[in-house]
């Protein structure tokens, strides 16, 4: 290798030749206090993965070894994980190992500063504070700005790239790297990043007949020698801006056009001049393919006027406000329909309701992942629609305004039983709720009739509180027919383990809801 200064064009070449500079960036990137940096930044929300737990066991050991091979350029990237993604499409995956997971984030890390202050302001994929919501609304002032708040027409020009990550040239986007970074040992490390092929060495999850489903296009098993890129890995997220890059900077500078939004290899021109719009997609279309080798997808590609709005990041953008795709609020329908078969059941003339906290907590979480992208939108009454048709969503959560409150999370700093029952009954409004306490199961105050229809008589100051009815646990069944023949609702309030301010803490079980 020529250890000299040599002319930038060299770089391009098939051997990589490059001018040694910033020596001590390696110095610094591969220190130990630096990869531990990234060690947490990679390890926070997967700590409790299988991969993170093995590799904390041995943290300082791992992480030392990682810090060998990084100084010695030894590192080479272990085996992957493959495996099948259906929505919103069929993908294949490949999750890198997490000790690589661990040298992705230091590179990019890294390289971020490099590229930050060159890429354009309107590219939302994959960057800090961007991202879909900012896209969005960065879209609609767009939309604005062109038709002058509505005086004037305008029309858009958005498309997309044909199996983008599938067709990234490898060696185009390493020659891209060797323009900005000139530390050897970076370099190194990201060619080894990029050249890798994880379809050499990968440990499929999952039914192999998906993998065989997938078309070829959009397989890396198919993408050819020194092509592609794998879904999944923070470096191929990053690499594809700086990929991309080069088309930001050809729209702007040369094509000069002013209203000009990039989400990933899903971008927007706006114009308005219908010809102009179409001018400026031929010489797209020419430049991607001389220089990155890519090619627009032409059954995406969309050359409307402004008035009939922008589908674009999961939302129709408009002028004056913005919807929800339509193909979003199905997705939410097809899943709450799941979740309502899975945590109720009809008994006529009751509907059994099963807290079945593994999947109350998922549900929770996909009604606050849809109901923030909801926000970003023109949706109260959307919301509200949905709250109303799936009103099983209300026996298990409350909705206060764009806040989501669990009803069947346990009671915290309640430290008297009796408060714990009053807790339950006001957040299960049944008119009995059958409480348990060590081997049995009470309940408390005004409730002379309800015991007197299953026959129990109040336990005299039991505990120091008037008017308690309860019976073992053993009769628990016996006594819920009871309650049936009655036409009461019911709710059944189980005692755990654990303390809770001094008291055990208590979950729902299951409450039976009479509907006529």
């Amino acid at each position: 290798m020529n250890n000299g200064n040599v002319n930038n064009n060299n770089k391009t070449n098939t051997n990589y030749v490059w001018p040694v500079r910033g020596d001590n960036d390696s110095l610094l990137l591969f220190s130990f206090q630096n990869i531990y940096k990234n060690y947490l930044k990679c390890r926070k929300n997967k700590r409790n993965t299988i991969n993170a737990l093995k590799f904390e066991i041995n943290c300082e050991e791992y992480l030392l070894d990682l810090k060998t091979a990084l100084d010695t350029g030894t590192y080479y990237p272990s085996r992957s994980v493959c495996f099948m993604v259906t929505k919103p499409k069929l993908r294949e995956i490949f999750a890198a190992d997490f000790k690589d997971r661990i040298v992705h984030h230091l590179l990019v890390d890294f390289l971020e500063k490099i590229w930050e202050p060159k890429f354009i302001w309107d590219s939302y994929a994959c960057r800090k504070n961007k991202g879909t919501h900012a896209g969005v609304r960065r879209t609609r002032n767009f939309v604005r700005q062109a038709t002058q708040n509505g005086s004037c027409p305008a029309y858009y020009l958005q498309l997309d790239i044909k199996n983008f990550f599938m067709t990234i040239d490898k060696d185009i986007l390493f020659a891209l790297l060797c323009k900005h970074v000139w530390n050897e040992k970076i370099l190194n490390l990201a060619k080894t990043l990029i050249f890798h092929d994880p379809t050499t060495d990968y440990l499929l999850k999952g039914d192999r007949d998906y993998l065989e489903k997938i078309v070829p296009g959009k397989s890396l098993f198919f993408s050819g020698e020194k092509k592609g890129l794998p879904i999944g890995n923070l470096t191929s997220q990053f690499f594809a801006n700086v990929y991309l890059n080069e088309l930001d900077q050809f729209v702007k500078h040369t094509l000069k056009c002013r209203y000009y939004l990039r989400y990933c290899d899903d971008f927007i021109l706006i114009s308005k001049n219908y010809e102009e719009l179409l001018q400026w997609k031929a010489e797209i279309s020419r430049f991607i393919n001389t220089r990155l080798r890519l090619q627009l997808n032409l059954s995406k590609q969309f050359l409307q006027p402004i008035s009939n709005g922008i589908n674009f990041l999961g939302y129709i953008v408009r002028r004056n406000y913005v919807l929800v795709r339509r193909r979003v609020v199905n997705n939410l329908r097809t899943r709450l329909d799941y979740y309502e078969k899975k945590l109720t059941r009809v008994e006529f003339p009751y509907v059994r309701v099963m807290y079945n906290y593994g999947d109350l907590e998922k549900l929770n979480a996909v009604l606050a992942s849809y109901f923030s992208h909801f926000k970003w939108a023109n949706a109260y009454r959307l919301r509200a629609r949905i709250i109303e048709k799936y009103r099983f969503l209300k026996w298990f959560f409350t909705f206060e305004n764009s806040r989501i409150i669990a009803l069947y999370k346990n009671p915290k700093k309640i430290p008297a039983l009796i408060l714990q029952y009053r807790y339950f009954k006001t957040k299960f409004p049944a008119d009995v709720i059958f409480f348990q306490v060590g081997r049995y199961f009470e309940f408390y105050g005004d409730e002379q009739q309800t015991a007197s229809l299953l026959g129990l008589k109040a336990v005299p100051k039991s505990r120091g509180r008037k008017n308690t009815y309860g019976f073992p646990g053993k009769l628990l069944n016996r006594y819920i027919k009871k309650i049936k023949l009655t036409g009461k609702n019911m709710a059944i309030i189980r005692e755990g383990e654990r303390y809770v301010t001094g008291v055990k803490e208590r979950r729902p079980d299951y409450r039976l809801v009479f509907q006529p």
